[in-house]
């Protein structure tokens, strides 16, 4: 028996019906906060059982709920049907079997055991999300190939089509994938974050959802992204400006996120100013800032990091010089299957580098507002230490950062600098994912501005999407189809057992009657 029939066997059989039909429990930073709080307070191993208790009824459901989108026909492609997603669904349903069978971790050891079951489900959960990105890639490549591969006319159909220029994805197909894996994220996004709460709360001491200072994090995520640069290009990585009128701003937030998002923005910046900039590796002057490039050992245009607190959000305007975008281009950088394919956020593959990564001195010099007089000016002085050289990993992805968020490495980190993935459209849920948002504007020949909004009403609660009934109903098919097949497999197994029982006699005599031969034989020589 395979553990999708044991987790069949184990679940009464209106469960994931049941299950599928439940609204999510929505938390919000708040929320989060306070409980994380009162339980590092108490210093009572205790208290762990209260969030232990809420994961051990909320996970089932909101586990249940990506099934169903996995068992939904919003997609214009059959991914439900390949062997890989099949299994990646039956992967859930295991999940939800083993969550439902453990007892409520209402006591400190069933809680212990509740929270060795909340690791094994962490890295489940990592690689089924890296599974479902990197499957989905490869269909699209397939299907990008075969119609390549076809009469340019359009005569056979096919998600993409020429349009004079190049290969193009149909835009109503383009709109379903983004809508589809948008929602499948954001439910897995909110998922992994109860997860890791638990886990750092326990494992760590710590709380995920914390005050964070913004400028502390954006100089954390410049040093990160200056190292992925340098080690790239093999010189030193775009300087970074900030400036702030308030550098002492905080809020409730996940800081992961904050970091992760901060570090997608930053890393794109830099790659498009590079790319924009650099000829066979030695820098071209286009005559753009010329006044404050003097300040940094790169000779490449400074990026800019504006932070500014207002009365409804904290906003972080990262300001580039790396090229800009075509208008036309703008959407495709939310687009799954173009997966930034624009010209200065596309993402080609990169280089398998182990380049030590050199000293770089990044200095904020003051950047001049429209009005000086209005604000004061943060000089921040971000430094590169010595590092040892980071290995660029082909085989990541960007949908890491759905993984280890309890532990204290940053899969991201260890992404080349481009061809990861679905890394900005990600950036937006997760932006979006307590109220705030991601959006960009591009000046095409000079530059892009991104703006990255916090919402600071902590009270604000998860934006978990809603599933509806048809698709419940679609995974009542899924779920009958497997019970159907367990049968048909017991049935041949039955089968054959009978098969067994049947020819043991006639083996027996055939066995007995050789071994006779034998000993008659061995008489007749001894003779």
């Amino acid at each position: 028996m395979n553990r999708t029939q044991a987790a069949l066997n184990a679940l009464p059989s209106d469960l994931i019906n049941k299950l599928c039909r439940s609204k999510v429990t929505r938390l919000s930073l708040k929320q989060m906060y306070t409980l994380g709080r009162h339980v590092l307070e108490s210093k009572n191993q205790g208290a762990l059982a209260i969030p232990a208790v809420f994961l051990h009824q909320e996970l089932p459901i909101r586990l249940s709920h990506a099934l169903k989108m996995l068992n939904s026909n919003m997609l214009p492609i059959n991914m439900q049907d390949m062997p890989n997603f099949q299994q990646i669904a039956r992967s859930y349903l295991e999940d939800i079997s083993m969550v439902t069978q453990m007892p409520k971790p209402s006591t400190p050891k069933l809680e212990e055991e509740f929270t060795a079951l909340l690791r094994n489900l962490e890295q489940r959960h990592k690689i089924k999300i890296l599974a479902i990105s990197r499957g989905f890639r490869e269909l699209m490549d397939n299907l990008q190939q075969q119609s390549m591969g076809s009469d340019v006319n359009g005569d056979n159909p096919s998600l993409f089509y020429h349009n004079g220029k190049g290969w193009a994805i149909d835009p109503e197909a383009d709109k379903a994938i983004q809508t589809f894996f948008n929602r499948f994220y954001t439910i897995n996004l909110g998922t992994r974050l109860l997860i890791g709460e638990h886990l750092a709360l326990h494992d760590r001491g710590l709380n995920l959802v914390h005050r964070v200072n913004p400028l502390s994090i954006s100089q954390s995520a410049i040093r990160d992204a200056q190292k992925v640069c340098a080690a790239h290009y093999g010189q030193a990585a775009p300087s970074v400006l900030i400036h702030t009128p308030n550098p002492d701003i905080t809020t409730t937030y996940v800081e992961e996120f904050l970091h992760r998002n901060i570090y997608e923005l930053l890393k794109n910046a830099m790659r498009a100013t590079c790319e924009t900039h650099l000829d066979k590796g030695a820098p071209v002057s286009l005559g753009l800032s010329s006044s404050t490039t003097k300040a940094s050992k790169s000779k490449l245009p400074p990026i800019k990091l504006i932070l500014v607190d207002g009365g409804e959000d904290v906003t972080i305007k990262i300001s580039d010089e790396g090229g800009g975008m075509a208008l036309s281009e703008m959407d495709k950088i939310w687009s799954y299957v173009h997966s930034g394919g624009c010209p200065s956020l596309r993402q080609q593959p990169s280089r398998t580098l182990n380049y030590e990564v050199p000293k770089v001195t990044t200095t904020t010099t003051p950047y001049q507002p429209l009005a000086p007089n209005t604000s004061t000016l943060h000089k921040a002085d971000v430094s590169m230490t010595e590092t040892t050289s980071r290995s660029m990993l082909q085989p990541a992805d960007s949908m890491t950062v759905m993984g280890g968020l309890a532990s204290e490495a940053k899969d991201y980190l260890d992404l080349p600098l481009s061809g990861s993935g679905h890394g900005l459209p990600l950036a937006r849920l997760i932006a979006r994912y307590f109220g705030g948002d991601l959006s960009l504007i591009s000046m095409e020949g000079y530059g892009t501005d991104s703006y990255l909004s916090l919402y600071r009403d902590d009270n604000h609660l998860e934006n978990f999407p809603e599933v509806d009934e048809e698709m419940a109903a679609e995974v009542d098919v899924f779920v009958n189809d497997l019970l159907e097949e367990q049968q048909q497999q017991r049935a041949h197994t039955q089968s054959v057992d009978i098969k067994k029982t049947s020819i043991q006699p006639e083996t027996i005599k055939t066995a007995a009657a050789a071994a006779a031969a034998i000993a008659s034989a061995t008489v007749a020589t001894a003779l």
